[in-house]
């Protein structure tokens, strides 16, 4: 087959996802072919679709060696490189391309993507963003570029400029997939895109085989399920604050606080269920049952809040009466217990979970994107302290065992948060946990050891109060649970009768009869004049 019409054939399977049959077609014509460079291309281009990075690494060396002058050549191998996290070598490669082929778009396009993908310091986010931005003034036509510019604004903190060049991308390409899903997530995207779920159902209907669209059907529905996380936190305190007013009404009034505290689930759960149907009504039909079968523990998690709404609506109906206010306070417990476990369950699908535990990359990506979620959202948090401090002067006036709820629910929260930004401290080391690593990307390469040493004193710290504070929250919790409704009781107990024995009545009697000297008789009296009365 002439070469000509092998190149075409070879690009149409490659422009139609179909890199198979282009390497099938290409060993066909291997002893044929293999002294021309452009052959070694297409077949490295061809395994780099099918993510065979080393095979792709050597076809592509294999073109260089026939001839130095393939720049083609050069960003294939570069790609793998860098797919074999083989920074260095990858900026090497690029590095030699500008030098050689300074007008060559491409070359500055993909230093601004390695260097996003693996940013280090301040200075590679710069440069980053001037490599994309390079390559749009050398090729202002191509929407890819204004795709890397608005990620390399993004890495910078520029979301106005980000939002800037995707407008101008999607004015010459309006149908860009990759735009339109990165304006989807970036902020205030939605100025330009409008909802992300109906977004995502309209891409997939004019690309129904897409598993990165697929991929981000599940993301998006699963990161709406977080919300319910610090609804929990304040419920169940707060049906138990309502039992503690419960158990000091009187008479009829009595029954007025257990109505209030069903009035009040029901629309807690009327709540929660406009949301979760909120989250699946973009989905198209049937498409929740493949979210069932990927996402198990979101499930599961969603499962847990429903159980942990049932325990703490059972729990405040029972505390509400003195008899079975025991075992109301520990379903209620038992409500904070499940819900903040639910929480983490969806918190960690919506970090990722790696599908493959032995993958380091994604193992560390994962612990990342965790401990970022783990460390936001801090004032929320100090305010939903806060208001389980004041539910727990309310719940005082009452049973100090309902007390304990509140309590419980800081402490708990607080520990779900310490705990796993723990384990991701130890995991990804000095060097690479959240904190450093997002220090170092704010400062200098000269003052990186610095910056690292400045994260990990505030992730110490960070991790710190929440895990003295929740450690400090739950022993008392657990304090006014054991001791009892008289544990707010600051006056003394009351002082209980004497029981009077037979024989010491008896001997009290005796005394009695005793004289009260030791003779035994009555002292003698003065005598006194008498008187003469008239």
């Amino acid at each position: 087959m002439e070469f000509d019409v092998l190149r075409t054939r070879v690009s149409h399977h490659l422009a139609t996802g179909r890199a198979a049959q282009a390497v099938d077609l290409l060993k066909d014509h291997l002893q044929e072919h293999q002294e021309k460079p452009e052959f070694w291309v297409y077949y490295a281009s061809a395994l780099l679709s099918l993510h065979r990075y080393a095979d792709a690494e050597s076809a592509a060396r294999a073109a260089l060696n026939l001839s130095t002058e393939q720049p083609q050549a050069g960003k294939v191998l570069a790609v793998a490189l860098m797919r074999q996290e083989r920074r260095d070598e990858a900026l090497q490669t690029v590095y030699w391309l500008i030098n050689d082929w300074p007008e060559f778009a491409y070359a500055h396009y993909l230093l601004g993507m390695i260097l996003i993908s693996s940013a280090r310091s301040a200075e590679d986010r710069k440069l980053a963003r001037q490599a994309t931005e390079h390559a749009l003034e050398l090729e202002p036509e191509d929407p890819d570029y204004y795709q890397g510019a608005a990620l390399a604004a993004q890495l910078s903190g520029d979301h106005r400029a980000a939002l800037e060049y995707l407008r101008a991308g999607l004015s010459i390409d309006p149908n860009h997939q990759g735009m339109l899903r990165f304006a989807a997530e970036t902020k205030n995207g939605e100025k330009l895109v409008g909802d992300r779920g109906q977004l995502l159902r309209g891409l997939l209907a004019s690309d129904p085989m897409n598993e990165g669209l697929h991929e981000d059907f599940a993301e998006t529905f699963v990161e709406k399920q977080g919300v319910y996380r610090n609804r929990f936190w304040v419920f169940i305190p707060l049906l138990a604050c309502l039992a503690s007013f419960g158990a000091l009404a009187e008479g009829g009034a009595r029954f007025i606080f257990p109505a209030l505290i069903a009035a009040v689930s029901g629309g807690f759960a009327l709540w929660n269920m406009k949301s979760y149907k909120s989250s699946i009504k973009p989905l198209p039909a049937g498409y929740i049952d493949d979210l069932r079968s990927k996402n198990r523990w979101v499930f599961r998690a969603l499962r847990f809040y429903q159980g942990s709404w049932a325990a703490g609506l059972a729990g405040a109906l029972l505390a509400c009466f003195e008899a079975t206010r025991l075992a109301g306070v520990l379903l209620l417990l038992l409500g904070v217990t499940g819900s903040q476990l639910a929480g983490s369950w969806i918190g960690r699908e919506i970090a990722g979970v790696p599908q493959d535990p032995h993958d380091a990359k994604a193992r560390r990506l994962f612990l990342l994107r965790r401990s970022g979620a783990l460390a936001s959202g801090f004032w929320l948090r100090v305010l939903l302290v806060v208001v389980n401090l004041v539910l727990l002067g309310l719940c005082a006036a009452g049973d100090a065992r309902l007390a304990s709820v509140p309590l419980a629910a800081v402490g708990i929260g607080l520990l779900a948060v310490a705990i796993p930004l723990i384990a991701a401290q130890i995991h990804l080391g000095f060097s690479g946990n959240a904190f450093a690593y997002g220090l170092a990307l704010d400062s200098s390469s000269k003052h990186r050891t610095g910056a690292l040493i400045r994260g990990n004193v505030g992730a110490i710290y960070y991790i710190g109060v929440h895990l003295v504070f929740g450690l400090i929250a739950t022993a008392v919790a657990v304090v006014l649970l054991i001791g009892g409704p008289d544990e707010f009781d600051s006056t003394d107990p009351p002082a209980t009768e004497h029981e009077w024995s037979e024989q010491e009545i008896k001997q009290l009697k005796d005394s009695l009869n005793q004289s009260p000297t030791p003779g035994g008789q009555l002292p003698s009296l003065p005598s006194f004049p008498t008187l003469d009365l008239p």
